[in-house]
This record gives C-alpha cells, sequence and structure tokens, in this order.
C-alpha cells in the first residue's frame, strides 16, 4: 500500500464481509461504512473497501499519492465513484478543512452535494468559467508555496476530463498539467474521470500527468495496460459498476466502490 492510502489504527478489529462476485448484494452503503468508521481523522476521504473488506482512506494532507485519474469503460460508474468520493468529503471533514468544486456534465444532478456548505464552484466543463477556475487555482498554488499554507484542502473534482480539454485553451491545458504537479503539495487535489473510448492521443500528456489511477472495467488489452501503467494486462475481469484496480504510489490492489443513497440502485 502507498504511504498515505493507510487504514487506521484498529480497523482490523472490524468485521467488514469479505466481498465476493456472487454476493454483491453485501457490499456496505457507504454510510454504513462511515458510522463503523466513525470518527475518521480529519482531512482524509474514504476511497473503497479492499477485497478483503478493509478500507482505503486517503490523507489529503500528504501528497505523496498525488492526483487522481479515474477511468473505465462505464463513464456512470466513473461518476458514481467520483460522487462517493467527494460526499466522503463532505461527511469526514468541516468547511474549514475541506473545500468542493466540481466540473460535471451533471453538475444539476448533485442538488444533495450542492446544499453542503462545502461546495463552492460548480460548472459544466463547456463553460468559458472552468479556464478561471483552473487560474485561480494556480494562483492559490503559488501563494501557499510561499507562504506554506495548505488549509483548507480544496478538491478540484472533473468529471469528464475529454470534455474539460475541448474547451481549455492551450495556455490553461499547461496550467492545469502544472497543478497536476505541485497542487497536492500545496492542498490542491484533482479527482478526474475520463471514459476509457473516449481517450485518444490528445489526452496521452494529461493522463501521463497523473500519480494515481483507479480504474474500473476495460475490456480493451491495450488501453488496460495503457491507462495502468503495465500493471494490468486484463481489466475486464473487474465486476462491472462496482470493483475498481487502484495503482499509486508503486502498490496496487482492487478495491469496491462504496454506493451512496442516491446511487444505491444504479
Amino acid at each position: 500500500m502507498v504511504e498515505n492510502v493507510y487504514f487506521p489504527e484498529g480497523i482490523e478489529t472490524f468485521e467488514y464481509p469479505i466481498i465476493s462476485r456472487t454476493n454483491l448484494a453485501e457490499i456496505p452503503l457507504l454510510e454504513e461504512v462511515l458510522e463503523d468508521l466513525h470518527p475518521l481523522p480529519a482531512y482524509s476521504v474514504l476511497l473503497g473497501l479492499c477485497e478483503d473488506g478493509l478500507p482505503v482512506i486517503l490523507d489529503l494532507t500528504d501528497p505523496s499519492a498525488g492526483a487522481f485519474l479515474i477511468a473505465g469503460d462505464n463513464g456512470f460508474a466513473n461518476f458514481a465513484l467520483l460522487y462517493s468520493i467527494l460526499t466522503t468529503a463532505c461527511k469526514v471533514n468541516t468547511e474549514e478543512e475541506v473545500n468542493l468544486h466540481l466540473i460535471s456534465p451533471h453538475a444539476n444532478d448533485l442538488i444533495e452535494l450542492h446544499r453542503q456548505s462545502h461546495f463552492k464552484i460548480s460548472f459544466d466543463p463547456s463553460r468559458p468559467e472552468c479556464e478561471i477556475v483552473i487560474e485561480e487555482m494556480v494562483n492559490l498554488v503559488h501563494h501557499r508555496q510561499g507562504s506554506g499554507e495548505i488549509q483548507p484542502i480544496h478538491i478540484l473534482a472533473i468529471d469528464g476530463l475529454d470534455l474539460l480539454f475541448q474547451t481549455l485553451s492551450m495556455e490553461a491545458q499547461s496550467w492545469f498539467k502544472w497543478l497536476l504537479q505541485f497542487g497536492p503539495e500545496a492542498g490542491v487535489w484533482i479527482f478526474a474521470t475520463i471514459e476509457s473510448n473516449c481517450v485518444n492521443n490528445t489526452h496521452y500528456g494529461v493522463i501521463e500527468s497523473f500519480p494515481s489511477r483507479i480504474l474500473g472495467n476495460i475490456k480493451s488489452p491495450q488501453m488496460a495496460r495503457y491507462l495502468s501503467g503495465m500493471s494490468r494486462d486484463n481489466l475486464n475481469d473487474l465486476t462491472q459498476e462496482s470493483q475498481f484496480f487502484m495503482r499509486s504510489g508503486g502498490g496496487s490492489f482492487n478495491m469496491w466502490m462504496l454506493a451512496t443513497d442516491e446511487y444505491k440502485n444504479y
């Protein structure tokens, strides 16, 4: 495991079910897992459950994992995982600890999240304001590099990286890649999704700038090898819409997405 995807002390005492592909009905809801783990440390998010039922928790004060790319053939599964991560960020942290910013074509569907005080910005990727958001994040990182501040943590969630890059100027695309590299050290994290069938050679530079990957079912062996950084030849054996492969910091493992109340029937 990478150092900042960790199991809190004593977590091994929780008796989560060992989830198999024939027992998907027993995958816990996010709310149930958070209740069992309460309290989780501030400045953390719950990404999912390992295959043995132990939680995968990201420490947002440790930048070593870097930005996260969520990809797979099923765009809705990518979005559902992103939604789960954002929901966790709201439930575990206060507004003073974590702020959320969203760029998504589904922005209007996230009414419950928009009610949270953590949410500051929400735009469709086609809007020109997205470029201003990227520039403001770059300016924030520059300021924090000089001051040493990292709080509050800012999470910029992008649902449809390919859609965003259709809008951004070349200069803004360079800013974005710079954020991927230097943002986490200044408390600015990026989680972005892309459907694997939307990946083309214009995206290779930005995709390769994501240190961490969370990948769902991908039928193409070539795309599986590319997106996993040669870690996996086959991602077609992952359970559709619920199981993901995670690669971060030299470690890799399969994990289960946690369903939120809004998406438990997806």
